[in-house]
């Protein structure tokens, strides 16, 4: 989605992510960047206003690294934002996996690790807590290798740094190596075109409206400039740097605070200025009504979600809720989320994609109640954020409850013969379980219960049967106050 012309390429800074298992010093390892004196004397070292780090290199051994920017995205390590690790590293130039001397590879390492691979970004291994009197890098470099990341002097090309972020020891050489990885990558980028970048954080603030940080990639972002991603858009009203100070323009590898959006836009969303945020828009859609199309063809059983919340945090939480809920042999799948109240846009995907609308501290306006309920649509609202996970093992129940009468038998309705006041014979052929005279069943038309039934008689080929099996076809008279259908469907009920 840029402009860049070759000839105003120049080179930019490198965005970083810290990966690794939660214990294993990702925060001290950033502290460390922080607190040392080879950083920023000028400025003070690094904060966390925008929810990523930018530093200015000062190397002591080797001047030709002085006054390089790098810049540490905070958000893969961020409470609020846990899911914004695969996007972290997607967003990233190089990414650290840091791994503790002491206690080598864990669960969280190897998600992490998997993540990186998957984004195919560049990355290095820090072998943390080397200060420790158990620490063991070896085994952390033969644990790794067996997972098939080789570093350097154990038949691989993977550098990495042993490092004691506690001590401060090794620090300076982990940054030269950021900044190696870095000029490898030949990292360049456009001042003189329109800004695009990354969505990092978003939250909605009572008196200043939508707090948004971003991630510049490319090009120059200005106060005035209209701006936009597929979900939001708005005009820059005003910006802050990441140590708070009120800017009028900010240029590429420059984490900000942007005031102007209209909507919160998603956390991880593409961003673009002017001309531009038609055409992100249209792609976007387009990519998310494919995504949505592969989603519901991948697997029947999946129960589809739409979710809207109040906040950001809001969603998160859901988030972990849900990703702990056991769903047996189903899978729970958003489809979208966002904040704010559901609106028609809501209603339209969730009819496209079969999707269940999931609100919290949220409303559906009185006119979207009629046309939610016209075309079928389910709607959930919550207010407290437990009544979600209670709300979904109730359903889970009612699920396994009715897959276990399918389970027990269910018959296709191939034609219809007679049919006398509340008696009806009918043929079909039973597709699950077997029949047996005297069952009682459900009448199924489409995704509708129409009522129940019970089945007087089974004849095959003019005899009379006690049962009929699965694959089998038959006659069978039934006792029901509705007509039954060819196409429709008899479930038995467990009895």
């Amino acid at each position: 989605m840029t402009s860049a012309n070759d000839k105003n390429l120049i080179v930019r800074p490198p965005i970083v992510v810290v990966m690794g298992h939660i214990d294993h010093g990702k925060t001290k390892l950033l502290d460390a960047i922080r607190k040392s004196n080879i950083i920023d004397r000028e400025s003070g070292g690094i904060t966390q206003h925008v929810g990523a780090y930018e530093i200015t290199f000062y190397s002591e051994k080797n001047p030709e690294f002085n006054k390089r920017r790098i810049t540490f995205i905070d958000t893969p390590g961020h409470e609020a934002f846990s899911h914004m690790r695969e996007q972290g590293a997607q967003i990233g130039d190089v990414a650290i996996l840091v791994v503790a001397a002491d206690e080598g590879v864990k669960a969280q390492t190897k998600e992490a690790l998997k993540t990186i691979l998957d984004s195919k970004t560049p990355f290095f291994v820090a072998i943390n807590k080397i200060d420790k009197p158990e620490a063991n890098p070896d085994k952390v470099k033969q644990q790794l290798a067996e997972l098939g990341v080789y570093l350097e002097g154990w038949g691989g090309h993977v550098p990495f740094v042993l490092i004691s972020a506690k001590e401060n020891k090794n620090i300076e050489e982990l940054l030269e190596m950021i900044l190696l990885m870095a000029d490898m990558e030949e990292l360049k980028a456009d001042e003189n075109t329109s800004a695009s970048g990354v969505v990092i954080e978003a939250k909605m603030d009572n008196r200043k409206g939508a707090i948004v940080s971003l991630i510049i990639k490319n090009g120059t972002l200005k106060v005035g400039d209209e701006i936009g991603t597929a979900s939001a858009r708005g005009k820059v009203k005003m910006m802050e740097d990441c140590k708070g100070r009120k800017i009028t323009k900010a240029t590429f590898s420059e984490p900000v605070l942007v005031f102007g959006f209209k909507e919160l836009p998603k956390v991880g969303e593409q961003f673009v200025v002017g001309d531009l945020i038609e055409d992100l828009v249209k792609e976007e859609k387009e990519a998310d009504f494919k995504n949505n199309k592969k989603n519901l063809a991948d697997d029947e059983k999946n129960i589809n979600l739409i979710i809207k919340v109040d906040v950001a945090g809001s969603l998160e939480a859901l988030q972990k809720i849900i990703s702990k809920i056991d769903m047996g042999e189903r899978s729970l799948q958003i489809i979208d989320a966002g904040i704010g109240d559901i609106n028609s846009s809501d209603l339209q995907n969730a009819q496209a994609t079969k999707s269940w609308i999931l609100g919290f501290r949220v409303k559906v306006p009185n006119d979207l109640e009629s046309t939610a309920q016209n075309k079928k649509i389910k709607y959930f609202l919550f207010d407290i954020i437990y009544e979600v996970e209670k709300f979904f093992k109730e359903e889970i129940d009612k699920i396994i409850a009715n897959e276990k009468e399918k389970k027990e038998g269910e018959l296709q309705v191939l034609a219809c013969f007679s049919k006398r006041k509340d008696s009806q014979v009918v043929g079909g052929k039973v597709i699950k379980g077997k029949f047996v005279r005297g069952n009682q069943f459900k009448i199924v038309r489409g995704e509708e219960e129409l009522g129940m039934g019970k089945i007087t008689n089974i004849q095959v080929m003019k005899k009379d049967m006690k049962e009929v099996e699965e694959g089998k076809e038959a006659g069978f008279s039934v006792d029901s106050g509705v007509e039954i259908k060819t196409g429709d469907k008899l479930v038995l009920i467990s009895q």
